[in-house]
């Protein structure tokens, strides 16, 4: 029965690729390790050569002469270190997530005591596929939004909100004034290899996006 070529983060990883994924610094990061090694050849024994007799060679009269310039050595270029394969990975891969962003409704000169509609086009999901040495990684990341309206008031929800009249995302503002509307957009979600699914570990990767938003006071008009 062939073993599974799978462990989670251990240090006992033997003819086995050990997979982790997680967030750090804002970054999702996927590292692999693959740590069989290939034995090692058994040394050959050593048989040390008879003992041959040596022929007597008769010194031959060196010239008397000196030569008149001395040569050069010459250099030799040293052949350049062949790079040894390291049997480990441990690659930081960030995944490019699509660009949060913000609406709101109506889109100038909201009103004071009127509700203003926000909504993002940001999705709800976000699915990848990472080839890393000889498997296959699935990172599967849920997006959390996190709503500032700029006077104190805020959202924390799954939903990307919708114009009027189907946005369920809305604030009324009680004074005019320029307000700054946040909105942060959190990713977690879980990572998967052989059918084995893990949460993500770690604190998520974090998206941050403000707009400014202008809120006047409504003009009333007497009629007839």
């Amino acid at each position: 029965m062939l073993q599974s070529p799978i462990a989670y983060a251990s240090d006992e990883c033997v003819d086995k690729t050990c997979v982790d994924v997680f967030t750090e610094d804002n970054q999702l990061i996927i590292t692999a390790q693959k740590n069989g090694q290939k034995p090692t050849a058994k040394p050959k024994p050593t048989v040390k050569p008879k003992a041959v007799a040596k022929p007597v060679v008769k010194p031959t009269l060196k010239p008397t002469f000196k030569p008149t310039f001395t040569p050069k050595p010459i250099k030799k270029i040293a052949a350049p270190k062949a790079k040894i394969a390291s049997a480990s990975l441990s690659d930081r891969l960030i995944k490019l997530l699509p660009v949060g962003d913000i609406n709101f409704q109506p889109e100038k000169d909201a009103l004071v005591n009127m509700p203003v509609y926000f909504w993002t086009q940001t999705p709800q999901r976000f699915n990848a596929v990472v080839p890393i040495l000889d498997l296959i990684v699935y990172v599967n990341l849920y997006s959390t939004f996190v709503w500032s309206f700029g006077d104190g008031g805020f959202i924390t929800t799954t939903n990307q909100g919708a114009a009027f009249p189907l946005g369920s995302i809305t604030h009324t503002y009680k004074n005019n004034d320029q307000y700054q509307v946040g909105l942060k957009v959190i990713w977690r979600g879980t990572w998967s290899v052989n059918g084995v699914t893990t949460p993500i570990s770690g604190d998520g990767i974090t998206q941050s996006i403000t707009r400014g938003l202008s809120v006047v006071d409504a003009v009333g008009r007497f009629t007839k």
